[in-house]
């Protein structure tokens, strides 16, 4: 009796492994890492970012929560002729959210929420600090 019950916890674990392996996580596309802005006058101190494993979203008044990313399904939309990328994520409850947008690669890339889509979010090239830090440095090795 003790061996059929711990045989059946053994199966429950795997197939739950199993279960969890088989959604499999698509990996974030290049083009969508990067931190996201919109020129909306609403949305002046909010911004998103997509990195390797994480989406973070400014919530303004230099605050933002982040969140780990679970999924990432990329579907084709025949009728929009887009691509739709859904961005999985959790909260720390375990609550699982979907982030949906479409991205266009033209003029350095934009995203358009599928639920917003007359805003523009466009790709925040990347700061000249680094630039300046590197230039500051040769400066002042003379």
């Amino acid at each position: 009796m003790m061996k059929v019950k711990r045989l059946g916890i053994i199966v429950i674990y795997l197939l739950a492994l199993s279960a969890c392996q088989s959604g499999g996580k698509t990996a974030v596309p290049g083009d969508l890492i990067g931190v996201w802005e919109t020129t909306a006058p609403a949305y002046a101190d909010r911004f998103f970012e997509i990195t390797t494993d994480r989406v973070i979203f400014a919530t303004g008044e230099n605050t933002s929560d982040t969140y780990p990313i679970s999924k990432m399904k990329i579907e084709k939309d025949s009728k929009e002729r887009k691509t739709l990328y859904i961005v999985c994520y959790k909260n720390t409850a375990g609550q699982e959210y979907k982030f949906a947008f479409y991205y266009d690669p033209a003029n350095q890339g934009t995203i358009r929420f599928k639920n917003q889509r007359e805003m523009v979010w466009t790709r925040k090239p990347l700061s000249s600090a680094s630039e300046e830090s590197e230039t500051s440095a040769v400066v002042s090795e003379k």
